[in-house]
């Protein structure tokens, strides 16, 4: 990871620090999230989102391209897409 990279604790993906568009401290810690939805949801239980930012899990934060995975959702075939 590039030192100005983050990973959001909430979805895992890597961010630009410079660019994250939301941050909130937590417990001393300051957290970079890449939406609102994010920001809201650690807003919500930033305790647990704390903790699994620190456990490093294998490929968290791996997104290799994240602007590919907002692009595979904004075409409509995500599975926020699927039928019921």
């Amino acid at each position: 990871m590039i030192p100005d990279e983050v990973i959001d604790p909430v979805c895992g993906m890597t961010i630009l620090k410079a660019e994250a568009p939301h941050q909130r401290v937590h417990e001393g810690s300051t957290y970079y999230m890449c939406s609102a939805g994010c920001a809201h949801r650690f807003d919500l239980d930033g305790d647990a989102y704390a903790t699994t930012a620190k456990l490093n899990l294998p490929g968290w934060g791996k997104t290799p391209h994240p602007e590919d995975v907002v692009k595979h959702f904004r075409r409509g075939d995500g599975p926020d897409s699927r039928a019921p």
